[in-house]
């Protein structure tokens, strides 16, 4: 889908509109389209003499064709999987289930081969794909095992390897509703004080555990899925009764009101009740749709913090979160691999928490850092130090005032690593240049999220402790080396990419890597952090992957 069908999905399909039904209308039939014409050219192959394995590709195609003509014949039902809205979910239109249906049959048929899109079907994803186009062949494309199917197996697939959830597209249709109406977004900055940044802006209480007992902190990211597996991920995560949690980012499919009350606000409520201190930072995913005013609109329910980024300070210990997502809300380009900035904190945040760092160093007390991005990465790319055409998608905010003007004019060669600007460094080098070093070696332990998947990380770029947190309910396949180390990206100036601890990989189950969360326990000078994990295993009566009980992985003291 093209930036400008992008924008069309947005006109149809946001929140705003009175029917989401439209989107997916215009999707279907633009595949149906292009389905009829593969047929009309198949008939001409025929025609000319082509030998079509039994008339196989028209057989693919006419059986494509008809679950869309069944699908076109009326809106969607709302019963389709009671309690796991697959269908009228709560993103900004309803194409996922619908088309990704479509996508699982001419799959398992070999009609993506036919429309010249080779995808093997020997990985984790396909074969999930493939069992997919089996129960709806059974039981119906609107069956409930279908949809319980497509939420537990497929929804939120193809980042790593295809097929693709069709609902990935909700990312877009959010996006792009954002930029059509005026591209601005919704971010709180830092208020001024005597002519410079508020030290005091959103510094909180550390909580006070019980009596006799130390404060457990529960950290987990990118959980905001509503799925079977996020489901899980909390009824673990309960189990070990923390005092105050913090969630890293990303509500998905974009961030949308609807998203961040079904998928976050209530499950947490829920499981927590309302006193429980539960704080968040926005990943890029919650500034996609309306500008990130969901996101803003449920922590301002809360109750717990009026801004996204925040401090958590007591007698020994303090907690700086900070907001990366804000300078990740545009996810239209596609044009060139790797076209995005690398992130990296407003004025107005990176001037606040630098000066957090310092009152920590100036009371002697112990620092953990938090936000949704990666301070570096093994295995994925942090983006580029200058990038024209993504900086140009800043610009709606910084003439509205949403944060300062932006600083690009540092170029890559006089950043840290000193790397020439068309290399993609392994270290967020913007952000890294925002903390100098007696500062960051002050810092005990820096959990982010953003990649999906669980990293703790040896010492690397001064930092004593990176801690990835990013598999709290989006599981890559386990096909796909999550461990890997990127040859995209260089590490040279650093002494090659980050290393991993001894004995911290998480594993594997039937279909998946493992989900998980972390816990910090604060008693006094000294905190510990267990790191959990869960592993999936097919159902025994084919209704897709379930997750057992967590188990502790990784342990340590700082």
């Amino acid at each position: 889908v093209t930036s400008a069908d992008a924008a069309r999905l947005a006109a149809l399909g946001r929140p705003s509109h009175p029917s989401h039904h439209d989107a997916r209308t215009w999707l279907v039939s633009r595949l149906q389209s292009q389905l009829e014409e593969q047929r009309e050219r198949v008939f001409g192959l025929r025609d000319r003499g082509a030998t079509l394995g039994d008339d196989g590709a028209l057989r693919a195609i006419d059986e494509a064709l008809q679950v869309i003509y069944n699908i076109k014949q009326g809106p969607l039902p709302d019963d389709v999987s009671p309690g796991l809205g697959v269908l009228r979910g709560p993103h900004a239109s309803d194409v996922g289930f619908a088309l990704t249906a479509v996508e699982a049959l001419g799959f398992s048929l070999n009609l993506t081969d036919i429309l010249g899109v080779k995808v093997p079907k020997d990985t984790a994803t396909a074969k999930l794909f493939l069992r997919f186009a089996e129960i709806l062949r059974a039981d119906g494309v609107f069956s409930a095992r279908a949809g319980a199917f497509y939420a537990s197996a497929l929804q939120f697939a193809g980042e790593t390897e295809g097929p693709v959830d069709v609902g990935w597209l909700n990312a877009g249709i959010g996006c792009a509703g954002t930029y059509l109406e005026g591209g601005t977004h919704a971010y709180r900055r830092v208020p001024k004080k005597d002519g410079t940044y508020d030290s005091d802006a959103s510094v909180l209480p550390l909580p006070q555990a019980a009596t006799g007992r130390p404060l457990v902190i529960g950290v987990l990211a990118d959980w905001g899925c509503g799925t079977p597996e996020s489901a899980a991920v909390l009824r673990e995560f309960a189990k070990q009764k923390p005092d105050v949690i913090i969630h890293l980012g990303d509500v998905y499919y974009s961030g949308t009101l609807a998203e961040q009350r079904a998928y976050f606000l209530e499950p947490m409520v829920k499981a927590f009740g309302k006193d429980r201190v539960i704080l968040q930072t926005p990943g890029n995913h919650d500034y996609y749709s309306q500008g990130g005013a969901g996101f803003f609109e449920i922590i301002d329910e809360m109750g717990h913090q009026n801004t996204s980024f925040f401090v958590l300070r007591g007698e020994r210990w303090q907690i700086v979160a900070v907001d990366t997502g804000i300078l990740d809300n545009f996810n239209l380009i596609s044009d060139q691999l790797y076209s995005k900035t690398m992130v990296f904190l407003t004025e107005d945040q990176a001037v606040w928490a630098r000066r957090q760092l310092e009152i920590g160093k100036e009371r002697g007390l112990k620092t953990i850092m938090m936000s949704h991005h990666q301070l570096f990465s093994r295995s994925e790319v942090v983006g580029m130090a200058n990038s024209k055409v993504s900086e140009a998608t800043y610009e709606p905010d910084e003439i509205a005032g949403t944060f300062p003007w932006l600083n690009f004019t540092t170029q890559s060669n006089r950043l840290p690593g000193q790397l020439p600007p068309d290399v993609a460094p392994a270290v967020n080098t913007r952000m890294l240049s925002q903390f100098p070093a007696e500062l960051l070696e002050g810092v005990s332990a820096w959990f982010w999220g953003h990649e999906h998947s669980s990293a703790i990380f040896a010492p690397y770029a001064g930092l004593k402790r990176g801690r990835l947190l990013g598999h709290g309910c989006i599981a890559p396949p386990k096909t796909h080396d999550v461990y890997r180390v990127s040859n995209v990206t260089d590490g040279k100036p650093w002494g090659g990419h980050p290393e991993l601890m001894p004995g911290s990989r998480v594993g594997t189950g039937d279909n998946f890597w493992n989900l998980g969360f972390a816990t910090v326990t604060i008693d006094g000078p000294n905190a510990v952090a267990r790191y959990f994990q869960l592993q999936d295993e097919d159902a025994p009566d084919g209704s897709g992957p379930t997750w057992g009980n967590a188990t502790l992985y990784f342990e340590e003291q700082f």
